[in-house]
């Protein structure tokens, strides 16, 4: 017998009911969880959560889709894994111990009609081992080129690499190898030229990655250079006049600390009796015919340098005296 007319609005209306009940039912039962990130050897923590459930049951499996807990019981033999929390609308579990083995995608299912699944994650992060500096050579001359080397090794995933020269970044090249354990290496090389200034300034290699922060591996730059050269007048103090003494001192740094300083005359000859004693040239009882460029060069294993001082030997002052004063009359012709 057909069923038409109402009869069949009716058994219509019927059959959309159960099914907005049912799937209010399953969409009420809201199963979630979150995924994990936890360094080698640390403890994992899974929360399979259910919002509004009906008793119905929660379990976890691992990524082999075998039990760890059923409700509050475990079935698997591992006791790494241990009960937090169980509750109507919570299974929380910890892994403790844990081993890259032990990443993959775990399952927190709920028994409902049909079952819920929901996915947890687990990433297992090795951090690196303390960065190594390597060097091309370990003291270098100003004006070159220097390179070094950082190298991080064992990671999971690759870290990354920065450098600094003192305050200043420095621009690197990288590179990253996976090895057979799915770990990985990591290389970063930096080439600069050094100036005086860089003696002694820290370069650091620094490690950035999600298990640790800022590894540190830092070389000091030894760099050689020239002599700087600067010539004090020890003697006199003020204008140099005839018949006065001139004591000259040649002051010069470098590194290595110069090994040779010597004393000359621009275009001419050193006078006969001046006396250079190291680094100090002394000229007594000084007249005109001195005059000229006097030059300290100082010299080491990676250059030389000089400093001038230019003599000028003024005449004396001639006085008239007179019975109640006296005044200065004139200077004698240069």
């Amino acid at each position: 017998m057909a069923i038409t007319g109402s009869g069949s609005l009716a058994i219509s209306f019927s059959v959309f009911m159960i099914l907005a009940a049912f799937l209010h039912k399953v969409d009420s039962q809201n199963l979630a969880t979150d995924n994990v990130s936890v360094i080698e050897g640390e403890t994992a923590t899974i929360s399979c959560r259910v919002r509004n459930n009906d008793d119905s049951v929660i379990q976890l499996l691992n990524p082999n889709r075998q039990t760890i807990y059923f409700r509050d019981l475990r079935p698997l033999k591992d006791s790494r894994f241990q009960l937090v929390n169980f509750s109507d609308n919570e299974l929380r579990v910890s892994l403790s111990n844990v081993s890259l083995s032990d990443e993959g995608r775990y399952v927190c299912q709920l028994y409902t009609d049909p079952p819920q699944e929901a996915y947890a994650d687990i990433t297992v992060l090795v951090p690196p081992g303390s960065p190594i500096i390597e060097s091309r050579e370990d003291v270098v001359s100003e004006g070159n080129e220097t390179e070094l080397t950082c190298i991080s090794i064992g990671s999971k995933p690759a870290a990354s690499i920065r450098w600094m020269k003192g305050e200043d970044d420095l621009t690197a090249e990288t590179t990253v190898e996976e090895t057979y354990d799915r770990m990985f290496t990591v290389t970063s090389r930096v080439r600069f030229s050094v100036t005086k200034e860089d003696d002694g300034v820290p370069v650091d290699c620094i490690v950035d990655h999600p298990a640790v922060k800022d590894l540190l591996a830092q070389r000091h730059l030894e760099v050689l250079y020239k002599p700087e050269v600067k010539i004090v007048v020890t003697y006199p103090d003020g204008l140099t006049r005839e018949g006065d003494n001139l004591d000259l001192t040649c002051i010069a740094e470098g590194k290595p600390h110069p090994h040779q300083i010597n004393w000359l005359r621009v275009d001419e000859d050193v006078p006969p009796h001046a006396v250079v004693t190291g680094s100090d040239l002394y000229i007594e009882n000084l007249n005109k015919s001195y005059n000229g460029t006097y030059r300290c060069v100082a010299s080491n294993a990676v250059g030389e340098a000089y400093d001038d001082y230019v003599l000028y030997v003024y005449g004396t002052l001639r006085l008239t005296i007179a019975p109640d004063r006296w005044r200065p009359q004139a200077w004698d012709a240069l």
